[in-house]
């Protein structure tokens, strides 16, 4: 389904200091939208990307804000406020993410992966239902974007085992809420691969509760600034949001991973097929359930003759 929700609307995005976020921004600015809030933990970074989207005179206005999004109540006013003075945003693009240092699961600090978890998923959680419930209510046709990563299609790598399991999360909010939107609002997950931000610097930015800021890795710096360009990314992103598309995978290496996920789902699955078939699906109990509830119901409230 194609619908336009970027041209002549407010586009939301988080984490939009650097990297994918100021490239999703611009590319909102560059598709015609009417203003981009540009909201960021960094406020410096954000005013940088506003500016880089004045200068490029689309004619779409620029809004920074601070924006934590592990504080959901300052998220939810911030919202409020964007959405009285623009009206319920076209597009909104969940994309604050963080990573931790590397490492097994088992040595991992779970202090690290409690923030991972705190930013990648509540946070991103956060987001959909700060501007989801008056895009839900405005009955307006919208979209909803939010920035998985390959790690949510499978298993690119060991050694990040908390942000993985952070973005195989983000995919099931998303699983869930295409199933719950009302009809004019959408979802879709971003799955870029290795990409060129400055994501291997998040720690320098965690707060006292998760263990303070932490040293950059250098091994991870060089590895990540030879990923894709953002803008590439993000021009790949709002083709497949105009297409409607669930899934936006951006780099082609990142199918293997799926590939190889679900082929061991269907060969666990053949091997079940041998010694079982039956059904246990949870809707059609229920609906059994039902079923069974509404014919009791109305045998007790049958006229006598």
């Amino acid at each position: 389904m194609n619908v336009d929700t970027v041209s002549g609307r407010l586009v939301v995005v988080t984490g939009a200091g650097s990297g994918i976020g100021a490239a999703l921004a611009l590319e909102a600015a560059r598709r015609g939208a009417a203003a981009v809030a540009v909201l960021d933990v960094d406020l410096t970074t954000a005013e940088q990307t506003a500016d880089a989207i004045r200068f490029a005179d689309t004619g779409a206005a620029a809004v920074a804000e601070r924006c934590d999004v592990t504080d959901a109540l300052a998220l939810r006013r911030l919202a409020e406020e964007l959405c009285a003075e623009h009206g319920a945003p076209g597009l909104v693009c969940a994309n604050a993410g963080v990573t931790a240092a590397g490492g097994p699961l088992l040595e991992a600090d779970l202090a690290d992966a409690r923030w991972v978890f705190e930013v990648n998923f509540f946070g991103v959680l956060a987001t959909l239902q700060a501007f989801g419930r008056p895009m839900a209510t405005s009955g307006e046709p919208g979209r909803l974007l939010v920035t998985g990563s390959e790690h949510s299609l499978g298993l690119p790598h060991a050694g990040a085992g908390a942000y993985t399991a952070s973005k195989h999360a983000v995919l099931g909010v998303c699983e869930a809420l295409r199933a719950e939107l009302p009809p004019h609002l959408g979802v879709s997950v971003l799955c870029p691969g290795l990409t060129a931000s400055r994501i291997w610097a998040s720690g320098s930015r965690r707060p006292a509760q998760f263990g303070g800021p932490a040293e950059a890795q250098p091994l991870a710096q060089q590895v990540i600034e030879r990923g894709m360009s953002a803008e590439v990314v993000a021009a790949r992103a709002f083709d497949g949001i105009e297409a409607g598309h669930f899934l936006i995978p951006t780099h082609y290496n990142a199918r293997s991973y799926a590939d190889a996920r679900t082929a061991e789902a269907a060969e666990a699955f053949d091997r079940l097929g041998e010694i079982d078939t039956q059904s246990w699906d949870v809707t059609e109990v229920a609906t059994a359930i039902f079923t069974e509830l509404a014919a009791a119901e109305s045998e007790t409230h049958i006229e006598p003759t």
